[in-house]
């Protein structure tokens, strides 16, 4: 027994000689209640996601959520617990990867490529990718898009490209880097049409009538979801722990008034629609 104990405890020592850092490292959550505010990486380009707004202050219904997220991290609604990192999309997952940003909030979408990439949450909100057009416009349906003569615009990321060749691969496609952009290239008429995230486009389609929204959805029911840097157990069960409670737990009464405040109407409660 003495000889088998000796064994373990030289394994023993061996692992944690071979692995130091995973012994003794912290999680990003003990960091940020360390640090005393938590740092955000959002888009400021993205209505009504994030955006800035009249006033010069960023706004939005992410800003909204991380705020809520903040104030029950710190239990303080004090604007010193949160800082806000304003970036494009594509730099959204080398933010949280290099330890720029603590989590992103950025309409960030669920996709199998970047599951590999970066950490979700489950989804904050529902969503799906639409296609916008001139209100005025002869465009009905996609296969009106897939011709030499239409001008597409995409984001700077490979999913919207592999969307558009899949969908109108005649068209030509402008790549621009922000969802701003994309809207306005539509507006002004530099562009035919552009790929959104649906409440996005519900919500430029409900300020611009000169704009609308075709039928057809080019993907089925998404998640937008918060994003971090993978390997860190205890800070993804906070932060999903929250997006659960904000869905349908102690914390929905608060998202709800965010989410009616940005879209006009309430969300649906998860917890008895899973009922």
């Amino acid at each position: 027994m003495k000889k088998l104990a000796l064994y373990l405890c030289s394994a023993l020592c061996g692992l944690i000689l071979a692995f130091p850092g995973q012994a003794q490292e912290k999680s990003k959550l003990d960091e940020v209640l360390a640090r005393g505010k938590v740092i955000v990486g959002v888009s400021s380009e993205s209505p009504p996601f994030g955006f800035i707004n009249d006033k010069g202050e960023l706004a939005g219904f992410d800003i909204d959520v991380a705020k809520l997220i903040a104030k029950s991290l710190f239990s303080s609604d004090d604007p010193k617990h949160i800082e806000f990192v304003k970036q494009s999309s594509a730099a959204r997952w080398e933010n949280v990867n290099s330890g720029k940003v603590d989590f992103g909030i950025h309409v960030a979408t669920i996709l199998p490529d970047r599951i590999a990439r970066v950490a979700f949450t489950r989804g904050y909100i529902d969503s799906a990718i639409v296609v916008v057009v001139k209100a005025d416009s002869k465009f009905k349906k996609f296969e009106d898009l897939n011709n030499a003569s239409v001008t597409t615009a995409i984001l700077s990321t490979p999913v919207q490209a592999a969307r558009a060749k899949q969908f109108f691969p005649n068209a030509k496609a402008t790549t621009l880097d922000s969802i701003g952009a994309q809207f306005t290239a539509v507006k002004g008429g530099r562009v035919d049409a552009a790929q959104l995230d649906e409440p996005v486009a519900l919500w430029y389609a409900q300020n611009n009538p000169d704009v609308r929204i075709l039928e057809e959805r080019m993907t089925a029911l998404t998640n937008n979801a918060i994003y971090m840097k993978p390997g860190d157990f205890k800070w993804w069960l906070a932060l999903d722990s929250y997006v659960a409670e904000m869905r349908g737990g102690s914390m929905f009464g608060d998202y709800s008034a965010i989410y009616t405040k940005w879209f006009g109407n309430k969300p649906m409660n998860t917890k008895y629609y899973a009922k």
